[in-house]
């Protein structure tokens, strides 16, 4: 697992300006480090073998190896390392989508462009650092369940204790972990939360720590509401199709 500011990278590029000036615009995000740069497939696959980059990106008209050879290459010795190709051409495109390439740029360099694929090589190694901690985190635990979950802050992972969650819940495409006073995203599913604690299912968007609920009111057409004892007095709807496992687990 890797510090997100220490994000190692490698430039493969032919054309030295051209190298300098990815370097120089790569260099302005300080999650990463350009911990060298190469000029030809044979020596770029020497340092990369040497530095084991988390990041590569890739000139594909490259002397003495091309782009597409070095990639496989690196595919064979670093399989998780993440490859980007730099192009003047979109003629390659299909046989990047065959080596699952994770990005493909076009030249000349467009700054926001590159922003961009640097964030989504961020938010790809916080979501593996992720599933390695909980992946750690069960099989310390013999009844695979967690006493802690990988959440995401301000770029950092931190792992909240369970016994200071209140609740989950999904929001469009996310999910997030509600504390007392604060809430934090995680890429885990509330399917996979539900699996590795004692959380109870009350709803299809949230799972809820049963010591947290505070209270228990009827709602409507059979429904329940939970009021969760934190500083917000958050109520919980329970669904009708989980009222019956909710009751049961409460003794109501």
């Amino acid at each position: 697992m890797k510090s997100l500011d220490e994000i190692k990278v490698v430039i493969v590029e032919d054309e030295k300006i051209s190298s300098d000036e990815l370097k120089y615009i790569i260099s302005k995000d300080n999650r990463f480090k350009v911990v060298g740069q190469a000029y030809d497939g044979i020596s770029a696959a020497i340092l990369i073998e040497n530095e084991a980059p988390e990041v590569v990106l890739i000139d594909i008209n490259i002397p003495g190896k091309n782009g597409i050879e070095l990639a496989e290459e690196i595919k064979s010795i670093l399989p998780d390392t993440i490859l980007i190709f730099l192009t003047a051409y979109d003629s390659y495109a299909i046989k990047a989508f065959e080596l699952k390439i994770y990005d493909y740029i076009l030249k000349p360099y467009d700054e926001k462009r590159i922003a961009e694929s640097l964030n989504c090589v961020v938010s790809t190694i916080i979501s593996r650092n992720e599933n390695q901690i909980t992946d750690i985190l069960y099989k310390l635990d013999n009844k695979q369940t967690v006493k802690k979950i990988p959440c995401e802050n301000n770029g950092r992972i931190i792992l909240i204790d369970i016994n200071k969650i209140s609740f989950c819940y999904s929001e469009g495409e996310k999910n997030y972990v509600k504390t007392e006073k604060d809430i934090y995203c995680t890429t885990k599913t509330l399917q996979e939360l539900s699996e590795k604690t004692n959380f109870c299912r009350c709803h299809r968007s949230y799972i809820v720590n049963l010591e947290k609920v505070k209270e228990v009111y009827s709602w409507f057409n059979g429904t329940y509401k939970l009021i969760i004892d934190d500083n917000e007095n958050n109520e919980i709807p329970v669904s009708r199709s989980h009222v019956k496992e909710v009751k049961s687990v409460l003794g109501l």
